[in-house]
């Protein structure tokens, strides 16, 4: 983030500003602000964990460097091919651009969901086994979904005729007959499957591409979007994954109240299920979210715990998948701080809050990738 062409502010790669800035670094890092909270890899670990969580000694290393006037290293003793990662996935094959820039128009309550139907490129079956983004406008993009219209008449479950290449789409969520490809938030990574796994993508479907714009001052011009997507596949894969999310949309989060929780739970009755990885998703409220697969009288298995940030979503692919056998129950549940000192509280003072689409409402789902075993 902190980088050349990041999207946090500062350059942490030059010594000098580092150093010059290692006082505010620290007081960031000692108080879990930085790196973002993010989901606790002792739970079960994930890919990049390491950039996304300080243990309790790297902290005090910080602290110790701080504290000795963050001296600056010997550059005969820089480790061999230390250098700052890049994140994005560089073997992309397909683009998915849409057709035409959307001037973004967010309504009273400072939101607005659009969605485009997007050319599909494809001549023959394809397996996506990466997925990346191209954000156009940061400052309005709340999120993405990109998903496939079995049906191919996207838009008519929001009023339209069924044929149109853009229309709005703020509610249901989703049309029934979609199934979820991706789903992007602010934070975000790129989202690279296991060897052998992808998603299933067909010449002639329909690919649709939902946006949430959100702006704090709707008396204001947002400026224009044409936010992308861009897949890596392959022609052949083991495993065909697919996508599905588990959570409460009955709640009401008490006006004042600093850590409110709800829960939903979903039965496995179809066979043991492979879980691949998870984007727990929440809106501004959102506090910490946790997920595991239990049955009464059985050891539960940890599947996400820890912090969550609006400003710093993601999707944690797993080291070593998890088995979600038949019968067993997925949990989810998340905590939302709802009082006057929440770090985003949009309403002064803080009012109940009830399940909706809206960055000023609250969701709480974990969308998994999963396959079924065998």
């Amino acid at each position: 983030c902190h980088a050349p062409g990041g999207v946090g502010p500062g350059d942490w790669t030059d010594p000098e500003t580092a150093k010059t800035n290692a006082f505010v670094m620290n007081v960031y890092v000692q108080a879990g602000k930085m790196p973002y909270p993010a989901a606790d890899p002792t739970c079960r670990d994930y890919e990049g964990s390491h950039r996304l969580h300080l243990t309790d000694a790297e902290k005090a290393l910080f602290q110790a460097w701080v504290d000795a006037d963050a001296p600056l290293g010997d550059e005969a003793e820089r480790t061999p091919g230390l250098s700052v990662p890049d994140l994005s996935l560089d073997d992309t094959d397909i683009t998915l651009t849409p057709f035409e820039s959307h001037e973004v128009s967010v309504g009273e309550d400072r939101n607005e969901y659009w969605c485009v139907v997007l050319d599909n490129p494809l001549t023959e079956t394809r397996y996506v086994t990466g997925l990346d983004v191209d954000i156009d406008n940061r400052q309005a993009v709340h999120h993405l979904l990109l998903a496939i219209d079995y049906g191919g008449d996207a838009g008519i479950e929001y009023g339209t005729d069924g044929k149109q290449r853009s229309f709005a789409c703020p509610d249901p969520i989703v049309e029934s007959d979609w199934m979820l490809l991706h789903a992007w938030a602010p934070g975000m990574e790129a989202v690279e499957f296991p060897e052998g796994v992808g998603l299933k993508v067909e010449p002639g479907q329909q690919l649709v591409l939902q946006y949430h714009y959100y702006d704090d001052d709707p008396s204001t011009p947002t400026g224009s979007d044409q936010s992308g997507y861009r897949l890596r596949t392959t022609d052949s894969v083991e495993v065909e994954a697919q996508m599905s999310a588990v959570g409460p949309t009955r709640f009401n989060i008490t006006a004042g109240e600093p850590a409110y929780s709800a829960a939903d739970k979903l039965r496995n009755e179809w066979g043991d299920i492979t879980v691949y990885g998870v984007f727990p998703h929440m809106h501004l409220l959102g506090k910490s979210m946790r997920s595991w697969i239990g049955k009464s009288g059985e050891e539960d298995v940890c599947l996400i715990g820890g912090g969550y940030d609006f400003g710093a979503q993601m999707t944690y692919m797993f080291k070593e998948p998890a088995i979600w056998p038949q019968g067993y129950n997925l949990n989810v549940e998340c905590t939302w701080d709802n009082s006057a000192e929440s770090p985003y509280q949009y309403n002064d003072p803080p009012q109940n809050v009830t399940f909706g689409e809206g960055s000023d409402e609250e969701m709480c789902f974990a969308l998994f990738y999963y396959a079924f075993a065998g």
